[in-house]
């Protein structure tokens, strides 16, 4: 038994009872029937190959659709393999090969003269005496008459067929006739004279079970593989043995044996699945093809009565053809069993018939209140449609797919709509929509529509929420006097509305904190009066809050409202704009860890739904976040990553900002090629009027510095300083300008022109401020005397240790060993030197760890000292950790004393456990690897767990605490 025999056994056996029947002298015939691919024909060669064997005289003959066209095709077919017969069944098959040879020189073929009789038999002359010599050949061998694809035999042939049954009656003859379900015959009497017929036996095939289908698959997979790969198998196939077989295929043309590996994995389906399903459809009738493609066209809406309504059928013969394509293994309750199996039915479908299916389809949809997005779909397949609610339901169907996080197929919806529009408010609609969708995927797109919606603005046919969309977008492209003239379009009609109130005060606050060059040249927008102090959308209150920041500084009251924003906002294309306001009201607040404990899961969200923009705004924030934390690889990761979901062209006036944190990032490690290589690139048009311009100015100074070029970096900060100070945005931790070009100016050798800006930025910033602080405090040390030096440095560190930036602490660490070691204090140097060793390689910044080798190689400590740095400091207290820390930085035991309100005698107490826990003899061998947050040695000042970044180009985003 071969393969294709699996679970065919009883049947098998049923023919060959059959032949011992006709072997006792009476005529026996057959109809096998099953669904298109069941293994009808390999049945029926076998049951010929077993009467062969058992001496019977075999006739075949195999029908086809384009058989027929020819008369007696199929007659002639069984003569022709009587003359071929295999020898060894004795004078049967000569005798009857010559029997049938003479008949079929003129007889064979119906003359035009044939009658035909009242049961509707052709009577064709000299059948007698074919039957006569079947009768004589029969006496001695039992004769096999077999007919594969009975319904496409032509009509002449199934009349000779019936006639040879009915003068056959008594002689030792079977006749074996397949047929797929459900196909129509050419003759449509013909089966009911079948079932007229005294030996008469009906023999229906089924799907394989879950158990035939894992018979089939052993040879292929082995035993244990196909146990654990029927199931699968057979959901797909629905145990046609056809399909599996064609899957089998494809396992084997993809290169491997399919799923031998992972029952978790997929079945590979593919060319040869998809062929055996239209083999299987083209080889049954035509009504089941089209049923199918039906089906395919309507996917899921394709139930009985929605094709039955498309194709005009009857009821009854819908369901049975359904019925039909289930058995055959192609659909389940309605809708295909796999995505393959319709992919295939589409793609042989003719274009123009697929077109006027789906258009069809959807206005069968509209009458019955289908979805909009279903009927979208047909509607984009179609082409256009010029049915008055076609626009409606398209850009419905848009608005919903944008729900769905599917903006490409929301433009699809949306261009359409457009090329349908009955009407230029139609029209014009539209494309506000589309500017929507696009600016998604890709704000680059929505460029092509502003010439169109400028116009619409010149006529009046915008509103004022419409052309604050406008301005955006203008701004965005860098057409910054287009946007000007566009918003003195604003409140043309007259006092506002109140529902427009908070959009207009979030223009402006939003123009303030970006564009503060268009706003001087404009003067104040239109309000609604006091309805402006009314109202408050989320838009106006997170502009507002970051406008404050930037203008009078961050305090507490700010940062709680940032994220009270941030808890209450949900990610989507309203909210994005606000949820960038409130992070970077964090950052210039001088919370970056807390910016980026809010940032890291929006940003996880936006990329588990794929969307560009989202992902891009959201991944330049976290560059800058990363910058203020120290973690240079991080900031050069999401910068990247920001640069790769939208090109520069992409971010318009915006690229700015994730271009400064880029080169900022290169720059800390020392990347300096890459930066200048960054900064070549042209910059759009009025890019250096905005902030997105000042952050890329104050990273290109970072970047003229480090390559010393010393004016150019002066100037860019100075440039820098007279921008803040005319948009009245001048604090520090926007861009702390004057301590850069404070250090810039030292290395020029302008040493009280550098220290004045730096003692001007330490009065601007404040004690919330901690990093801002912290750098202007390590600036100051730079540029005051040696002896002031380490008292600065000792401030810096701890202000930067607060605020949690890592780089700038390694930098203000080092400069407190380099401090002490100035004034002679080699042994008080050695733990600030290795500290900072261990932050510059935590930080990758290469050329201070260079640096530092050689001091931290000279203040190595004793060897007493590095063993216990090897064993750790997990035998202290916290308050011996706390002093412990404070001391391995340089403070005397007084200055300890003061920052954790405690006497000397208790810090010389202290220090006594520690060095005797730590089996060490003095504070300068101290182990450099302490870990403590200075946020826990001051208590007066608690600001809770500070989240900083470790560093690291394998995992920018892992975060240790420290605390």
């Amino acid at each position: 038994m071969t393969i294709t025999l699996v679970e065919r056994g009883n049947e098998l056996a049923s023919l060959d009872g059959l032949l011992r029947a006709g072997m006792l002298g009476r005529c026996q015939v057959a109809l096998v029937s099953g669904a298109v691919g069941s293994g009808k024909t390999e049945l029926l060669h076998a049951f010929v190959e077993s009467a062969t064997d058992q001496g019977a005289v075999v006739l075949t003959a195999m029908a086809s659709d384009s058989a027929r066209a020819v008369p007696m095709g199929v007659f002639n077919q069984l003569v022709r393999s009587a003359q071929t017969s295999p020898p060894g069944v004795g004078s049967g098959s000569s005798l009857l090969g010559t029997v049938l040879a003479d008949a079929a020189s003129d007889t064979l073929t119906p003359p035009a003269e044939a009658r035909t009789t009242g049961d509707g038999l052709a009577e064709v002359p000299d059948l007698d005496s074919l039957c006569a010599g079947l009768v004589r050949v029969a006496a001695a061998h039992p004769v096999v008459i077999a007919v594969d694809d009975m319904p496409d035999a032509d009509a002449a042939s199934l009349d000779c067929l019936l006639y040879l049954m009915q003068r056959l009656r008594y002689a030792r003859v079977v006749f074996v006739l397949n047929e797929s379900e459900h196909k129509q015959c050419r003759n449509p009497l013909f089966r009911v004279e079948l079932l007229r017929q005294p030996g008469f036996r009906r023999i229906r095939l089924g799907p394989l079970s879950v158990g035939g289908v894992e018979r089939m698959l052993a040879p292929e997979l082995g035993q244990d593989r196909s146990r654990v790969w029927a199931a699968r198998y057979h959901a797909v196939s629905g145990g046609n043995p056809l399909l599996v077989r064609a899957l089998l295929d494809d396992g084997q043309m993809a290169g491997k044996v399919t799923g031998a590996e992972s029952p978790d994995g997929a079945l590979e389906v593919g060319a040869a699945f998809g062929q055996a399903v239209l083999a299987c459809l083209h080889r049954s009738s035509p009504t089941m093809v089209e049923v199918a493609r039906a089906l395919a066209v309507l996917d899921t809406l394709g139930s009985p009565e929605m094709v039955e309504r498309l194709l005009d059928l009857d009821a009854r013969r819908t369901a049975q053809v359904i019925e039909a394509l289930t058995t055959a293994g192609f659909v389940t309750f309605g809708g295909f069993r796999h995505p393959g199996a319709r992919a295939a039915v589409l793609s042989d479908l003719p274009v123009e018939r697929r077109a006027e299916l789906h258009r069809s389809a959807a206005r069968l949809l509209h009458t019955t209140g289908a979805s909009a997005t279903g009927i979208a779909h047909h509607l984009l397949a179609a082409g256009p449609l010029d049915d008055p609610w076609v626009p409606e339901i398209l850009r419905a169907a848009a608005g919903q797919a944008l729900r769905d996080d599917r903006a490409e197929l929301a433009i699809g919806f949306l261009e359409l709509a457009g090329r349908v529009a009955g009407s230029e408010e139609e029209r014009l609609a539209t494309v506000m929509l589309l500017v929507q969708a696009e600016w998604r995927v890709n704000p680059a797109l929505s460029a092509r529509h502003l010439g169109t919606l400028a116009a619409a603005l010149r006529d009046g046919r915008l509103s004022d929420r419409q052309t604050i969309v406008v301005v955006k977008s203008m701004l965005w492209h860098g057409r910054l006097d287009e946007a000007a003239e566009a918003l003195r379009h604003l409140g043309r009609g007259g006092e506002h509305r109140l529902e427009i109130a908070a959009e207009l005060s979030a223009l402006a606050h939003w123009l303030r904190t970006s564009y503060p060059e268009l706003l001087d040249r404009l003067g104040p927008l239109p309000t609604a009066g006091k309805a402006r102090a009314r109202l408050s959308s989320l838009e106006s209150r997170a502009a507002s809050l970051l406008d404050a920041v930037l203008t009078d500084g961050g305090d507490k009251m700010a940062v709680g409202r940032a994220e009270q924003i941030l808890q209450a906002t949900v990610l989507d294309d309203s909210s994005l704009e606000p949820i960038e306001a409130a992070l970077l009201a964090l950052v210039y607040a001088d919370r970056p860890g807390r910016a980026a404990a809010w940032c890291d899961p929006l940003l996880e969200e936006a990329s588990a739904r794929r969307i560009p923009t989202w992902v891009a705004t959201l991944s330049a924030v976290r560059a800058e976040i990363a910058i203020r934390q120290g973690d240079a690889a991080a900031a050069e990761h999401h910068g990247q990553i920001a640069l790769h979901r939208l090109t520069p062209r992409s971010w318009g006036t915006a690229v700015g900002a994730p271009l400064a944190s880029l080169v900022l990032a290169k720059t800390a490690l020392d990347k300096h090629d890459e930066a200048a290589e960054l900064l070549s690139h042209p910059i759009p048009a009025g890019m250096l009027e905005t902030r997105y311009g000042l952050h890329y100015r104050y990273a290109r100074g970072q970047h003229y510095l480090a390559v010393e070029c010393l004016d150019s970096a002066v100037a860019d900060f100075l440039t820098c300083g007279d921008l803040v100070g005319r948009w009245g945005v001048d604090q520090p931790a926007l861009v702390p300008w004057r301590s850069a070009a404070a250090t810039a100016l030292l290395r020029l050798g302008e040493r009280e022109q550098a220290e004045r800006l730096a003692e001007e930025q330490l009065r601007k910033v404040g004690d919330e401020y901690s990093r801002s602080r912290g750098i202007t405090l390590r600036t100051l040390a730079q540029a005051g005397g040696p002896h002031r030096r380490p008292a600065l440095l000792r401030e810096a560190v701890a202000n930067l240790q607060a605020a949690g930036d890592q780089l700038e602490l390694a930098y203000a660490v080092a400069e407190l060993g380099l401090a002490y070691r100035s004034l002679g204090g080699s042994d008080r140097s050695r733990t600030p030197a290795n500290q900072a060793l261990r932050l510059a390689g935590e930080c990758e910044a290469e050329t201070l760890r260079e640096t530092l080798r050689p001091l931290a190689g000279a203040a190595g400590g004793s060897a007493q000292g590095r063993a216990t740095e090897r064993t750790g400091s997990a035998a202290l207290s916290d308050a011996e950790l706390r002093v412990a820390a404070l001391a391995s930085l340089g403070f005397t035991n007084r200055e300890i004393a003061n920052k954790l309100y405690i006497t000397v005698s208790t810090v010389e107490q202290h220090l006594t456990r520690v060095y005797r826990k730590l089996k060490v003899g003095r504070r300068s061998d101290l182990p450099a690897d302490l870990q403590v947050s200075l946020l826990e040695a001051l208590p007066a000042e608690p600001v809770g767990k500070l989240v900083v970044a470790c560093g690291g180009k394998a995992e920018p985003n892992r975060r240790r605490e420290v605390g």
